[in-house]
């Protein structure tokens, strides 16, 4: 959500909110920081006031005070315009529903739904019926990780339950910190399929790579990588000579970039076989279980990764999304590794969409790997 959403927002705290957001991606955090509080303590607090500065106390690793903020974006019109938010069901409040039905929606990106799926089991042990309104496209998916839950997908018809909760309420309702996050792997690939998929791929070194988000999202600009920069880990003769294989996961956005690769570049285009599966997630978890190591920008598929305990390496710009680092004491070089997902290695880009540096630590890493 930005701030150019909202045109009615108040000037003075639409150049407010611009402010602090340019100060935390740019780095400074002390100044983020204060302006963050400041604009909290304005009453009546915004919606997007209590959103974006939720978001910081999670890059800070507080995430106690970040749920308390979360709980007022439910007034945004994102979420007030949707059916869900019209039913008469009460709200959730974590109570014990052992002889009861409860609704949880999948209210933000798929990203976010596989992040938050760790807390699914606590729920399901509460209540006697549950159901998942799932993202689009991915019911075959979470069907076969939740076998006892009722999945359907965002625009079937909503279920009559006694209790409805939106997905990212589920961690305050469990008083999610660093210290009780229940923890990877939660989610578990189909055997059938890694079966399937074991004798295709290629090389001693099986490397998957996707470089390309949602260009939709706010900073798509600064976590997707053109292709052409990655060259020179498809171009490197020693990795070649060595056995290490590229496989793209990459299925929409961005494919297109693989025809424009040089002649000579090898690099394995999984996409239409995924697309043309039942389940595409379910076949991007199975060739991730079977890839060695996994290249992958901030996206859904580096949440899948990470919520496999698979290894991935995640390139990412100078300040990332607080489920990859954090900045507990708000020094930019200080930072602690994300108490929600322990399988990543983050390679950081110091200037934003300059990826030379990035991609030559990458390299190296690959070759060590490689025991070059």
């Amino acid at each position: 959500m930005l701030v150019t959403d909202f045109p009615d927002l108040p000037p003075p705290l639409k150049s407010a909110l611009i402010r602090a957001t340019v100060q935390q991606h740019e780095g400074r955090l002390f100044e983020a920081d204060a302006l963050f509080r400041q604009l909290s303590r304005q009453l009546p607090l915004h919606p997007l006031t209590a959103h974006s500065a939720g978001g910081f106390e999670l890059l800070k690793g507080d995430l106690a005070a970040a749920w308390r903020m979360f709980e007022h974006r439910l007034d945004l019109p994102y979420y007030t315009h949707r059916p869900f938010a019209k039913l008469a069901t009460p709200y959730w409040a974590g109570e014990n529903l052992a002889g009861g039905s409860l609704l949880v929606f999948s209210d933000l990106g798929l990203g976010d739904a596989i992040l938050l799926a760790r807390f699914m089991p606590w729920v399901a042990g509460r209540v006697g019926k549950l159901y998942f309104q799932a993202n689009e496209g991915t019911a075959a998916f979470w069907r076969r990780q939740f076998p006892g839950v009722e999945v359907r997908e965002l625009n079937d018809p909503l279920p009559d339950c006694d209790a409805r909760v939106n997905m990212f309420c589920l961690p305050r309702l469990y008083g999610a910190d660093a210290s009780n996050l229940p923890k990877p792997p939660y989610i578990t690939a189909d055997e059938a399929i890694s079966d399937e998929w074991r004798s295709r791929l290629r090389g001693r070194i099986k490397v998957g790579l996707s470089w390309q988000g949602n260009p939709d999202h706010a900073r798509d600009f600064e976590r997707s990588i053109p292709l052409t920069a990655l060259q020179p880990l498809l171009e490197d003769r020693d990795l070649r000579a060595a056995g290490v294989a590229f496989h793209s996961l990459q299925v929409t956005h961005g494919r297109e970039q693989i025809a424009a690769l040089p002649e000579g570049v090898a690099m394995i285009d999984l996409g239409d076989d995924i697309m043309a599966a039942n389940d595409p997630l379910g076949t991007s978890a199975a060739l991730i279980a079977e890839l060695d190591l996994v290249i992958v920008i901030d996206s859904a598929l580096a949440n899948l990764a990470g919520a496999m305990n698979c290894s991935f390496w995640l390139p990412t710009y100078q300040v990332p999304d607080w489920r990859w680092r954090i900045y507990p004491e708000l020094d930019l070089e200080n930072a602690t590794p994300s108490p929600w997902y322990r399988s990543a290695r983050l390679f950081t880009c110091r200037e934003r969409g300059q990826w030379d540096a990035v991609v030559a630590e990458m390299l190296a890493a690959l070759k060590g790997r490689a025991g070059l």
